[in-house]
């Protein structure tokens, strides 16, 4: 990853907050350092089970040619793309939240919709992909401590959600739940769309099938009108 990435999506903002940055940064550096020692060991792990993998791979089908250039290295590849696709495990719901700012007199739903999200199904890790569909009604109630927070923030707490091994009905309600618990809203629905590996590639094998899940709290759960408007303002029109 480029360093002006990592810089702009993490030590920029933490830099901003701190009291000496040059202190700061010396011990994030050695933070790193420690968790990329970490994460490499991990890979090595897996690299190792992923072999056997291919080796077990090679007994159910000796045709298999496991000194075929393709498949040279894949074990490490494998491992890395799995500790990619469960970074989600390693993130926190607090930081992601950590800025907000003042709903004012806004009392409307705030939706982001299209949402697109990979994640892995923990029965048999296969991949599943989609789009999500996230809204909530701020609490105007509570005058200036009524908050919302910027879209990125949603984007960003479904793939904290979606990055790690799971069902889509826990993707869901997490999601919801993480937006219900930080902002405190009048109310949250979410709802995701998934196309299923273990289904499209396996078994059934139904390719064009999809998958639908909601979630619902607060005013949602409470008024059809409101679930409806959701439902219709995402292009699902029914009530």
């Amino acid at each position: 990853m480029p360093f002006e990435n990592t810089f702009n999506k993490d030590l920029a903002r933490a830099l901003v907050r701190a009291k000496n940055p040059e202190e700061f940064l010396d011990s994030e550096l050695e933070k790193i350092k420690k968790r990329a020692l970490e994460l490499n060991s991990a890979r090595a792990v897996m690299a190792d089970g992923y072999e056997k993998v291919l080796q077990g791979l090679k007994l159910a089908f000796p045709e298999i040619d496991l000194e075929d250039k393709n498949l040279i290295g894949t074990p490490n590849r494998m491992a890395r793309a799995l500790i990619e696709i469960c970074s989600g495990l390693g993130t926190d719901q607090k930081e992601i939240f950590s800025t907000t700012f003042p709903a004012e007199n806004y009392n409307e739903v705030i939706i982001l919709k299209d949402i697109d999200y990979t994640s892995l199904c923990s029965h048999h890790f296969f991949p599943f992909t989609g789009k999500a569909h996230v809204g909530y009604l701020p609490d105007t109630s509570k005058g200036g401590e009524s908050r919302v927070v910027g879209l990125s923030k949603l984007a960003h707490i479904v793939d904290s959600h979606a990055q790690r091994p799971q069902l889509q009905e826990r993707l869901c309600y997490g999601i919801m739940e993480s937006i219900q618990e930080e902002l405190k809203p009048l109310g949250v629905m979410v709802v995701i769309e998934g196309s299923h590996g273990c289904l499209t590639c396996r078994s059934a094998k139904k390719a064009n099938a999809s998958m639908i899940t909601s979630a619902l709290e607060g005013k949602f759960k409470e008024d059809s009108k409101l679930r409806g408007e959701f439902l219709s303002l995402i292009g699902m029109n029914r009530t």
